[in-house]
């Protein structure tokens, strides 16, 4: 049986491959499972990649989203002086804590807003600090 490949992998890319092996069967033996069990785990494994790849650049996001959120309240200096949480997830900011008058609620909402990422600003938790 002849078998012509038209682009052969590097030799770095072939000892890549081999060491996987190794250690999936290496695995397998451990774990008493079958080299089929092993594949189908690696297959596994690897079709979830993106997901938890997809999950991490999210939470990285809202970080960033919050701490972005945060800076720009504080460099305002309408919350002088007063405590406001920021949370955020899935792009959807939420603030949390209290403000001198329902004007600056409204401006810290718009400065929140105009953050990139930002989805929404939930402000239902800020509430008027008592005079």
């Amino acid at each position: 049986m002849n078998i012509n490949v038209s682009s052969k992998p590097s030799a770095s890319m072939q000892g890549r491959l081999f060491l996987d092996a190794m250690i999936l069967a290496g695995l397998a033996a451990a774990l008493g499972l079958g080299l089929s069990d092993a594949n189908a785990a690696a297959a596994e494994a690897a079709s979830s990649g993106p997901t938890a790849t997809q999950k991490t650049e999210r939470v990285v996001s809202d970080t960033w989203i919050t701490t972005k959120v945060k800076s720009e309240i504080l460099k305002s200096s309408l919350a002088k002086g007063f405590d406001v949480k920021v949370t955020t997830l899935h792009g959807i900011v939420t603030l949390k804590g209290s403000l001198t008058s329902a004007d600056v609620i409204d401006q810290v909402k718009a400065i929140a807003a105009k953050v990139k990422g930002v989805q929404s600003v939930d402000t239902s938790n800020l509430v008027v600090a008592a005079k």
